[in-house]
Parts: C-alpha cells; structure tokens; sequence
C-alpha cells in the first residue's frame, strides 16, 4: 500500500473519530462558556444545537482542512408552516477551519439565516435559504444555503460556491445532532448555570 492510500485512510479514520467524538464535547463547551447561546428571541425550549466536525477537501479533491465549531437552530423537525413574521427560522454556526499541518487557522460564523423552502427526501429533511457568512474579505449576504438533517442524527451544510469562492470545497460541512436525552442535559445545566449568575448578581 502507498504512503498516500496510507495516508488518506488514516484521515479518514481520523474524520471518523472526529464526527463522533466531538459533538458533546464541544456542545458542553458551549454550554460552559455560553459561546453558543441561541441567537436574541429564539425560543428556549424549540433549540437544537449540536457540533460542526467535518474534513473538508481542496481544489483538487483532496482532504486539506479540519472544520470544528457549533451550531444552534430551531428549524429540526419543523414545516414552513411552523413559522411566521414573529416566529423565525434560525441557524446560528461558528467554525473553526484550520489544515491538515496545523496551519492557516481562521474561523467562520453563519448568521442571518432566512427560510424559503422544506422538504423531504428518504430519511432526510432539506431547508433551503440564504444566509450571512464571514469570509477574509468581510460578510458575504444572501448566501443560498441547503442544510440537511438526516434521521435526526446528522446535519449537513451546503454553502453556494459560487459566492463563497469555494472556499469549503467540493463537500458538505457536517456536524452531528446529539440525542435528545443529551440536549435536555445540557439545557437543565445552562438553566442551572443562569440561575446561579442571576443568584450572585443579587447577593452583591
């Protein structure tokens, strides 16, 4: 076996590990430094977060850069029916993208998210829309967006290259739904955390 094959199976065990891994862990982490908190006016109880964990290849294909982050929303398992002028779809993601060798760290954030479009395929629920991005050389608006839920399990994020510049490659970013049992844990600890502070706050 080559050292490339070698190589390119050992980052995909890697990716794998990742995926799986990585999800409660920086979904905690999120709960403990309050960098993922839904975006003003989302509802609580309808939050869906989760972790970004993807690899993602370069201009000819190859696996090259490490994407890590979080996101929030609240369109899981909802309609456009579900939504209205006071009651908006969300999708908030912050992500880090650095290379293979540890070099060229950068982070993204997607915002701004507007919902034009559900459907469903097999097991699978697509949301089109445009949305924010931060790119090197500023925000980039209106950014058609296809996020994928599949079985509740996995999300898929699929940004316009065209006006991204292709800049994440020729594949989707995933991440990963943690089980529902998990999301009401961590959201009783940020109900926990809230109090606390709110407490202190009081006693000074």
């Amino acid at each position: 076996m080559s050292n490339k094959n070698s190589f390119r199976k050992s980052i995909s065990l890697f990716a794998a590990l990742l995926i799986v891994t990585g999800s409660l862990a920086i979904a905690m982490h999120s709960v403990n430094s309050g960098e993922a908190y839904p975006a003003k006016g989302m509802n609580h109880k309808d939050m869906t977060f989760g972790a970004i964990s993807s690899i993602q290849n370069n201009e000819q294909g190859e696996p090259s850069w490490i994407l890590s982050g979080h996101w929030v929303t609240n369109i899981v398992n909802k309609t456009m029916d579900s939504f209205n002028q006071t009651n908006t779809a969300k999708f908030d993601s912050w992500i880090y993208m650095v290379m293979l060798d540890g070099t060229a760290m950068h982070k993204h954030s997607i915002s701004n998210f507007s919902l034009s479009e559900v459907s469903n395929q097999d097991n699978a629920t697509l949301y089109k829309g445009t949305v924010t991005i931060t790119l090197k050389d500023g925000p980039v608006e209106q950014v058609p967006i296809e996020i994928t839920v599949g079985n509740n399990h996995v999300i898929a994020l699929s940004l316009d290259a065209g006006k991204t510049n292709n800049h994440f490659g020729n594949t989707p970013i995933y991440g990963i739904i943690p089980p529902k049992a998990d999301i009401m844990k961590m959201m009783s600890q940020m109900g926990n955390k809230s109090k606390m502070a709110m407490h202190m706050n009081m006693s000074k």
